[in-house]
């Protein structure tokens, strides 16, 4: 053990939750012949098989798993060192947020600032996604979720609510209040198992699909224009010339916080934390 390159277990632990050489190396900001290197020497001075090389990437074997879990708190340690002893108590590295589109767009950029002013040193990188990340293999620091992931190690708790509205120009509204048939806006098939989804297609038909998008600014637009009526979320319909009206069936989706206990550990991730629960505490 006195062999080994302590620097190449970052490399090995890169690849455990990165899957993949060139993710890995993205991650560490160097070349993937490097990684690849780093690994090979490792699992030499160890004398065992870390990896399983396939199709779906690297994955690790018993040992692999057995190195990753018996050097979790050590990595824990360090990384919670060098936040700690870092100028001002701040780490360099960016806090990584994963959220939707609309949430950010609509709701957490506008108000993130304020963090940002009372503390200058911190750093924000914002993933737009609507999958949901792996926060055990560090996709993300702290991601805001409408579901909770079926599996994973995380922390999670529900910081508040997302009310939805049928929306849509006062020419398409009062076509509804009348009973008329009319087109709906609404996401790709990708997404058509979403509540919202659901909801349309329960009482419109299937067949009054006329306008898809993965995008609620899009879906808004199309809205605005005419294209047909659209469930959004009431935080994405202020100042919009949109005519919304209640749902007969109330649709309101809980939103997560989906952390890790190393997460929290570190001071500008929890200050981030505490900044997104207010947040969503002044919507009440």
């Amino acid at each position: 053990m006195d062999d080994i390159n302590w620097d190449d277990l970052r490399f090995f632990t890169a690849l455990v939750e990165c899957r993949t050489v060139s993710a890995a190396s993205q991650r560490l900001k160097v070349n993937h012949v490097t990684v690849s290197r780093r690994i090979e020497r490792l699992e030499y001075t160890l004398k065992n098989r870390l990896f399983d090389r396939t199709q779906d990437g690297y994955l690790p074997t018993v040992e692999g798993v057995i190195l990753y879990q018996k050097t979790s708190p050590m990595r824990e340690h360090v990384e919670s060192l060098a936040d700690y002893f870092h100028r001002d108590g701040y780490s360099k590295k960016s806090v990584v947020i994963s959220m939707t589109s609309s949430m950010a767009e609509y709701f957490i950029v506008p108000r993130l600032n304020e963090l940002i002013k009372r503390h200058p040193e911190i750093r924000l990188e914002i993933d737009i996604s609507n999958r949901n990340v792996s926060i055990p293999r560090k996709e993300a620091d702290i991601a805001l979720r409408l579901e909770l992931p079926e599996k994973g190690e995380y922390l999670s708790r529900k910081v508040g609510e997302i009310a939805y509205k049928l929306c849509g120009t006062p020419e398409v509204i009062e076509k509804i209040k009348n009973k008329k048939n009319i087109s709906i806006v609404t996401f790709s098939s990708d997404f058509s198992h979403l509540p919202e989804s659901q909801y349309l297609i329960r009482r419109f038909g299937n067949k009054s699909i006329r306008f898809q998008s993965n995008s609620v600014t899009t879906q808004r637009i199309a809205a605005e224009n005419g294209y047909g009526v659209a469930l959004l979320p009431s935080l994405a319909i202020k100042a919009s010339s949109l005519v919304c009206i209640e749902l007969d069936e109330p649709i309101i989706r809980p939103v997560w916080m989906l952390t890790s206990k190393q997460t929290m550990q570190m001071t500008t991730s929890r200050l981030v934390a505490e900044e997104l629960q207010r947040i969503f505490d002044g919507m009440k």
